[in-house]
């Protein structure tokens, strides 16, 4: 009687996993590896009055895995000028299940904006939207150069 019992609280656990996945409420873990490694490409800025300091760039994105936790990665993110590759920044991205997509929300004491990447066969496309109008500032375009060392 009691392997009986302990088969049916199995399949009954089983069940609800099953149907928690389903329903969206067990994260899957997110797809860290995708987006590690070296993308060269561009960031163009879409021409609009609200926006004119903004300036096309060619850049180098290097993503790594986050010290803060093992579901993000940190993004430092390059521009070349005059052959040079200079530092713009780091920051983390995590994974927007809903989406499909890496986001990363910022907020500067001038600026508020919300990075999101798309991974697709080694390339990345995505924007930068100013919150909160919304407004798409830039487009982001980059193929892989080199995945992450193992």
């Amino acid at each position: 009687m009691s392997s009986r019992w302990s088969e049916r609280r199995f399949l009954a656990a089983v069940g609800m996993c099953f149907a928690l996945r389903a329903a969206g409420a067990v994260a899957a873990p997110a797809p860290v590896g995708e987006i590690l490694g070296e993308w060269h490409g561009t960031s163009t800025c879409v021409k609009s009055p609200e926006f004119p300091s903004c300036h096309d760039e060619v850049v180098i994105y290097e993503f790594r895995k986050s010290a803060a936790t093992g579901d993000a990665v940190t993004l430092a993110a390059f521009k070349i000028v005059d052959g040079e590759k200079q530092l713009m920044g780091e920051m983390d991205f995590s994974f927007d299940e809903k989406q499909g997509a890496w986001t990363s929300e910022f907020r500067t004491p001038r600026y508020h904006g919300l990075w999101t990447f798309f991974v697709r066969e080694g390339a990345i496309t995505g924007t930068l939207v100013d919150l909160p109008s919304k407004h798409v500032v830039r487009n982001v375009s980059v193929r892989r150069e080199k995945a992450a060392a193992p």
